[in-house]
């Protein structure tokens, strides 16, 4: 009988050792740098078989940053939601990069479904914040950085688990969010009374008075459209332009000037 429990021990402790590691230590948060951000280099496939983005399921991120852009400093709500038809298991990691790297700050809302990772410059799930049906939420507070940052990407690495307790059969996906950083601009050049929106493929210039000229450049200050002595409202087709950020530069004939940044999708 001692010689049945001694085997039977040894079989379990040998099993124990043997069971896959990663996929029980997952459960409590991605161990960071699996957002598949440029920075990070790898998602959760690193941990879990699987084909990016080939599942029945989603991620996507969404926030409250108004579509003028954030504001340098400014505390925004950042949204992560997972979605699946048939599986009721999710976890992701969430980060956000500019061209100089990690950027703005995030705070924790919910301790008790997500924490912070990979040095506090990420977000992830926590084992009691893994549970949906068909879908799962998770939201975090974002600080935008300093001024000077342009465009913020975010990336996040989610994954839907079929709870086989395996690291088989999960699906990952893999999603970004852009934000820009809003351009100020001075009470003089709210005086102009000159509204500048996208609207589809139209660029569309509002105001009840006469522009000396109309310049839009794009992000490094190659000039790609230009007009003289425009009459308002107006309109700037812009189907031909490439998909980023432009910047739209109008003058009055009294010399003052209103700047406005806009994306071109």
């Amino acid at each position: 009988m001692k010689k049945i429990l001694l085997l039977t021990g040894l079989s379990f402790g040998i099993f124990i050792l043997s069971y896959p590691k990663l996929t029980t230590a997952n459960f409590n948060g991605s161990p960071g740098g699996k957002t598949n951000s440029p920075l990070d280099g790898s998602n959760c496939t690193m941990c879990h078989s699987g084909t990016v983005n080939s599942g029945q399921g989603s991620f996507n991120i969404s926030s409250d940053i108004p579509s003028t852009g954030y504001v340098p400093g400014e505390t925004y709500t950042i949204s992560i939601v997972g979605a699946h038809p048939s599986y009721t298991k999710y976890g992701f990691e969430l980060t956000a990069e500019s061209s100089v790297g990690k950027v703005g700050g995030f705070t924790i809302t919910n301790s008790s479904q997500t924490k912070l990772t990979n040095n506090n410059n990420s977000v992830t799930h926590k084992n009691t914040g893994t549970l949906g049906s068909a879908t799962k939420t998770w939201t975090v507070n974002w600080t935008a950085p300093n001024v000077g940052q342009m465009t913020v990407d975010f990336y996040v690495a989610g994954m839907a688990a079929n709870g086989n307790t395996t690291n088989s059969g999960d699906e990952v996906y893999t999603t970004t969010y852009s934000v820009d950083e809003e351009v100020s601009v001075s009470l003089d050049e709210l005086e102009n009374n000159i509204n500048i929106y996208i609207n589809y493929k139209d660029i569309i210039i509002e105001g009840d008075q006469f522009l000396e000229s109309i310049e839009v450049y794009d992000i490094i200050g190659k000039t790609i459209f230009s007009s003289k002595n425009t009459s308002l409202p107006t309109k700037i087709n812009s189907s031909e332009f490439k998909s980023g950020i432009y910047i739209v530069n109008c003058t009055e004939p009294n010399g003052r000037t209103k700047n406005r940044k806009i994306r071109v999708k």
